[in-house]
């Protein structure tokens, strides 16, 4: 295998021997590896701008041998990631989003897709003074939808058919496969279809601060993220640090 240049963010790091790190990255060009950084806890020559959660660059990775981890010989940040520092909010935002990427996006198969959804989102949360909820939301759907986990919005996750709409609002079961038609949504609890077309539009456009929907009801907001969660759950290796430190930020800076 031959050294691979391609953009890549930083999903996280751990420290190995007195100077290297193990660190992953979501590539564009490889999808999810796990490289060792040989001295990159001293050298800003091949690293110049370290390899912070969340860094986005272009990664020069060595070939891989028998029996050991890929090398990573150079990274190269292509964006400004010192804002992070200076903001909590985009702070806990992007080590969220790395997080759940490095639990749900397996294998080493190139998937561009997943590479550019997370960085989308990297960079609308970089870009903003106030981050946007919907950020994490749209990234979480899109991640969904390539891994091939999204449920059906506006059809029975079942058979196809029209789902069950009324007063209440539509029948709907993450197990199942989301809307439901009335045959198989008996019994099932309703969920606004307000929150679905909300998911459905989100997948849909631009994650830029004005196109985003900021008139979303506090209710539908916090009913999609509850609907993230209940698909991200039955996928995840280990409990999602980043939520426990999403908890101890005051209540107005909670992912809504």
């Amino acid at each position: 295998m031959v050294e691979v240049f391609t953009p890549a963010i930083v999903l996280r790091t751990h420290a190995a021997r007195e100077a290297d790190l193990i660190v992953v990255l979501l590539t564009a060009a490889r999808g999810r590896v796990e490289c060792h950084a040989r001295g990159a806890r001293k050298s800003r020559r091949r690293f110049p701008g370290g390899l912070p959660t969340g860094a986005r660059g272009e990664a020069t990775i060595g070939p891989l041998r028998r029996g050991s981890l890929p090398p990573l010989e150079g990274f190269a940040s292509t964006r400004d990631h010192g804002a992070l520092g200076r903001d909590i909010d985009a702070f806990a935002y992007v080590n969220y989003l790395c997080e759940l990427s490095d639990q749900l996006v397996s294998g080493s198969e190139a998937d561009p897709r997943a590479f550019a959804i997370l960085d989308e989102a990297i960079a609308a949360i970089v870009g903003a003074p106030n981050p946007h909820p919907m950020v994490l939301r749209r990234c979480e759907l899109g991640l969904f939808d390539v891994l091939g986990w999204l449920p059906a919005f506006e059809r029975c996750g079942v058979c196809g058919a029209p789902p069950d709409r009324n007063a209440e609002g539509v029948a709907f079961a993450v197990a199942r496969g989301g809307a439901l038609c009335g045959e198989h949504g008996r019994g099932e609890r309703r969920v606004p279809a307000e929150l679905l077309v909300l998911a459905r539009d989100l997948l849909a456009g631009p994650v830029g601060a004005r196109e985003l929907p900021e008139g979303a009801r506090v209710d539908l907001r916090r009913g999609l993220r509850d609907l993230s969660r209940a698909l991200i759950e039955p996928h995840l290796r280990s409990p999602l640090r980043s939520l426990a430190f999403f908890a101890q930020l005051p209540a107005r800076r909670e992912p809504k």
